[in-house]
């Protein structure tokens, strides 16, 4: 019976410890994650919130995507700012037309939701180059980090900002991703 009482206050010694550990390390994760995902999400919608599926499209000249609006059970009016852009229909069907950017709204009541389009394409699609050439190949609208990929890197070798030099004479591909797009130019050296 005498050994109860040390053995409490063993229990809660440990406990306290952990809550120390666990405070101390919310504080440093705190500190050092601050500006990460790791301490908080941009895009946490709350239940019954009205919010697009959607806040940023990337999308290729003859797509198309579907937008809706979560949270409400109520007609929506969809517009675009820029129809050459972009055009969407009543259903919140988006179809991307040319490059550029333009911005679809939906309007419930007296709530405008936005969703920023971002029509983007490759520059060229063929390239006929002679050995010892170059050229550069770009991604027309877009502000984002592309990452290029020649197929045969002996034929034609491409930089990570989108300079092609022909190196032989044959066939390859260049690649091109961006934002969840793939694009691929076809490349001849004669």
């Amino acid at each position: 019976m005498g050994n109860q009482p040390k053995c409490k206050k063993t229990i809660a010694f440990i406990i306290y410890r952990i809550l120390i550990c666990l405070i101390a390390l919310l504080l440093i994760s705190k500190y050092f994650f601050q500006s990460t995902s790791l301490y908080f999400l941009d895009d946490i919608n709350l239940p019954f919130s009205l919010h697009l599926n959607k806040q940023q499209l990337y999308m290729i000249p003859g797509e198309e995507y579907k937008l809706f609006v979560y949270g409400i059970n109520k007609r929506v009016t969809y517009t675009s700012t820029n129809f050459r852009v972009a055009g969407v229909n009543f259903n919140g069907r988006v179809r991307a037309h040319r490059v550029g950017k333009t911005y679809i709204l939906a309007e419930t009541d007296n709530t405008i939701l936005k969703c920023r389009v971002y029509v983007i394409n490759i520059n060229k699609k063929k390239l006929q180059l002679k050995k010892g050439d170059a050229c550069h190949l770009r991604i027309n609208g877009n502000h984002s980090f592309v990452s290029w990929k020649s197929s045969n890197p002996k034929i034609v070798s491409v930089s990570m900002f989108g300079r092609v030099k022909a190196n032989k004479k044959g066939k390859a591909f260049i690649t091109a991703k961006v934002n969840g797009k793939t694009f691929i130019c076809r490349v001849t050296v004669k």
